[in-house]
């Protein structure tokens, strides 16, 4: 039912100024199956350059548009946090969700929520980085005035830089929102360095080498 609904929501084009690479259509199309299926931890590992943050953004549109959400009642918009490890990856991410309309986008700053007393909840789409969530109170960092269930996915944007490593204490983040689908992006194929990514979020769903970057022509050698 889930696989139907996503599959009638056509990818965002952005007015025709942006299609959909063959292999971010297939990324997005087994991401959001394997949503369908109830999976939990997802993790996408594609080579720096081919646009995963595009990817997450339209896999963010197929749920937004069919009122996915972990209830799967279709009562309301799902609630999706993109976490990242650099505001600059965080705030590109914020434009590139552009299509959504502006009310639905949040970007959350440390600043913001101590001048206005609370971290902000009146939204659809929230960007932040690791470290200005664990801002805040040593007894209460800044996620924690986040009910577990707020958010129905998490996005984890470079997930092998810390966001899965057990001995990261960003860790507390994902453990907070564990009932949440995690959606992990990656550029880095697997090794002994970030295995622990791997054992986290099990298997990628999808893999788009560098090789194959460059032998379609969408990427260059150094």
């Amino acid at each position: 039912e889930w696989l139907d609904k996503f599959s009638n929501v056509p990818f965002e084009d952005f007015n025709g100024t942006r299609q959909a690479r063959y292999y971010q259509q297939l990324a997005v199309s087994n991401a959001v199956e394997a949503i369908a299926n109830n999976q939990q931890r997802i993790l996408l590992t594609l080579a720096t350059g081919t646009g995963k943050t595009f990817i997450a953004f339209q896999i963010a549109w197929k749920l937004f548009k069919s009122r996915w959400t972990l209830q799967r009642d279709s009562k309301r918009q799902p609630r999706i946090l993109f976490l990242a490890d650099r505001n600059i990856l965080a705030n590109q991410a914020f434009l590139d969700f552009g299509a959504f309309n502006d009310d639905a986008l949040v970007r959350i700053k440390p600043g913001d929520v101590a001048r206005q007393g609370e971290v902000p909840k009146n939204g659809s789409i929230f960007f932040t980085i690791f470290q200005s969530f664990m801002s805040g109170d040593k007894d209460e960092p800044y996620f924690g005035q986040y009910e577990p269930d707020f958010f129905d996915m998490v996005i984890i944007d470079e997930c092998h830089r810390g966001g899965a490593n057990d001995e990261s204490s960003w860790r507390e983040i994902l453990n907070h929102f564990s009932d949440a689908v995690h959606l992990g992006l990656t550029a880095t194929p697997k090794r002994d360095v970030n295995a622990d990514t791997y054992e986290y979020f099990g298997k990628p769903v999808f893999v788009y080498s560098l090789k194959e970057g460059i032998q379609d022509g969408f990427l260059t050698p150094f």
